[in-house]
Parts: C-alpha cells; structure tokens; sequence
C-alpha cells in the first residue's frame, strides 16, 4: 500500500441474544471464527475493548444475555469478518434451538 491508502474497515453492535451469553464455549466459537480473517478484528463492551482471537478477553467483557457488543475490524476482508461474526452471534452460536 502507498504512504495515502487505507486498510478498509467496518463495524456493527449486536445484542448477545443466547440464553448463557458470551460464555467459554461461545466464546471459542467467536474466536475460532475470527481467525479465519486476516482483518484485526476488536470487540467492546461499555468501553472495554478486546481482541477477537482472545477468549479470555472476550469473557473479560461479561457479555451476558441482552448485552450489546460492537464488532469493528480493519483489514482487506473487513466486512466479510463483521458479517460473520454478526451471523455467528444471530445464530445464538448455534446453542439454543
């Protein structure tokens, strides 16, 4: 890239919508998603920010059921990463039927 370009970037707030919120099995899944990205993709929580391919960061954020979350990423497949991951947590990561 030259001295002017930008890596693209994109963003979105999902409500954690599972009945046991971000917990570790979630959380495993979020990450094991994550890095299929080579976006650096950051998760926030009332101000506290984490990286996604940490699980223990992302329980840090104690994101249970009905918590807002803010997925952003910047990379070359930024938005692809944030639209995953928004299914991924629509999904209720795949848990309650």
């Amino acid at each position: 890239m030259s001295g002017g370009d930008t890596l693209p970037t994109a963003a979105t707030v999902v409500d954690i919508c599972n009945s046991r919120g971000l917990h570790a099995r979630a959380s495993a899944k979020f990450v094991k998603l994550a890095s299929e990205f080579e976006a650096d993709i950051r998760v926030t929580r009332d101000g506290v920010t984490v990286n996604a391919l940490s699980i223990m960061g992302l329980l840090t954020l104690g994101a249970g059921n009905g918590c807002g979350l803010s997925i952003a990423a910047e990379g070359p497949d930024a938005e692809a990463a944030v639209a995953a991951l928004r299914d991924l947590v629509a999904r209720r990561f795949d848990e309650d039927q």
